[in-house]
């Protein structure tokens, strides 16, 4: 796949209240295409890139997946969290495609509008190369911004990460009224992501 696929690990996201309508939650039991289970019996492994998913990461659920391309080459997966009382929540969304030589910094600008087009009033705060601290060479950019949603104030991400065959894309977006918590646990999930290097299919 040689041309970018929709939205795609580091994918679009939002944080909701609970009043809002939530994503689907519960990891559902039923495997997905192009996934295959770990020995544990609940962690997800995207076949065609080696990608690890546990079903539950620091309070984080894992959300029912969906894999989009028949070949494996894109797919999508999601994590809910609850953030103080319970009344908000923090979606993640992730996805891995297969992009051909695709920079970060182009992948970041198609996607800026997009992610941006989810709030009212959105801004940049800051955008730029993106440091990963596992692997401080590998293609990384990120930007922050904020914006309104029912009239509140949030805040939100959308980082993009070329890893050579592949490419990923994340966006985490919470209330600015819980932004500490959120950035805690945002980092504890995103550490885990990092700690992982997705793989080209052997017969690539």
């Amino acid at each position: 796949m040689s041309a970018l696929i929709g939205l795609t690990l580091l994918c679009s996201g939002v944080a909701l209240s609970a009043e809002a309508q939530a994503p689907s939650a519960a990891a559902s039991s039923e495997v997905p295409e192009g996934f295959s289970l770990e020995p544990d019996g609940t962690t997800l492994r995207h076949d065609a890139s080696g990608l690890r998913f546990p079903i539950e990461f620091d309070g984080f659920k894992r959300l029912n997946e969906r894999t989009y391309d028949p070949s494996g080459e894109y797919v999508a997966i999601g994590y809910d969290r609850p953030l103080g009382s319970g009344k908000d929540r923090i979606v993640v969304r992730m996805a891995v495609v297969h992009i051909d030589g695709m920079p970060a910094r182009d992948h970041y600008m198609i996607m800026r509008q997009a992610a941006m087009a989810h709030f009212a009033a959105p801004s940049i705060v800051s955008e730029g190369r993106a440091r990963i601290p596992h692997n401080r060479r590998l293609d990384a950019y990120r930007g922050t911004f904020s914006g309104y949603r029912d009239n509140q104030p949030w805040l939100f991400s959308l980082t993009t990460v070329n890893y050579g065959y592949w490419s990923g894309r994340m966006t985490a977006a919470f209330p600015a009224s819980q932004s500490a918590e959120a950035e805690k646990h945002l980092g504890v999930l995103l550490g885990e992501v990092r700690a992982q290097k997705p793989r080209a299919p052997k017969d690539k």
